[in-house]
């Protein structure tokens, strides 16, 4: 089950739009429109599904999932199982944007936002430097910037720190 740069995300909006007939989809509302909302429906059911518990405590989801366990799995060699600041920003958004909300989706919106409050890193920022050593000649690294707040893509499942990994696919807290 791939959330990782936003697949199955994006493919939901798809479907919303075909559902709702907004934002230009409105030939298609009427012909794919009842299909679309059971699509919809099973999304979001895998969603609630994949969404990780810690112990007892419910926090968000990671970039891949097994499509039979539902428990976080590798995807890329830099890509381990680990929650996902990045993946679940636009799950949460597309969450919110439900009319008539069930209990157990409140529940989940309600707990990926506190995961993500409890996990954010303050006070620095993202930033795209000039580095004729890149192959596209330019680097995108963290500098401090007291204002700021930024979340890392990948957090471990047990301790919830941030880590970054390479294509040898050994985490590294730095």
């Amino acid at each position: 089950i791939t959330y990782n740069d936003n697949a199955m995300i994006d493919v939901l909006w798809v479907m919303k739009y075909t559902a709702t007939g907004k934002n230009h989809f409105e030939p298609l509302q009427q012909l794919l429109g009842a299909e679309a909302q059971k699509a919809i429906d099973k999304g979001v059911d895998c969603i609630l599904k994949t969404q990780y518990y810690q112990g007892n405590t419910l926090t968000v989801w990671c970039a891949q999932h097994d499509s039979k366990t539902l428990q976080p799995a590798k995807a890329r060699a830099f890509e381990l199982p680990s929650l996902s600041g990045h993946e679940s920003v636009p799950i949460l958004r597309f969450l919110m944007s439900i009319d008539q909300p069930s209990a157990d989706i409140k529940k989940a919106i309600h707990a990926g936002v506190a995961w993500l409050e409890a996990a954010k890193i303050k006070g620095y920022k993202v930033q795209d430097i000039a580095d004729p050593a890149q192959p596209k000649g330019r680097d995108r690294v963290i500098v401090p910037d007291s204002n700021a707040v930024i979340w890392a893509r990948f957090y471990d499942l047990k301790t919830n720190q941030p880590f970054f990994t390479g294509r040898d696919s050994q985490p590294k807290a730095t």
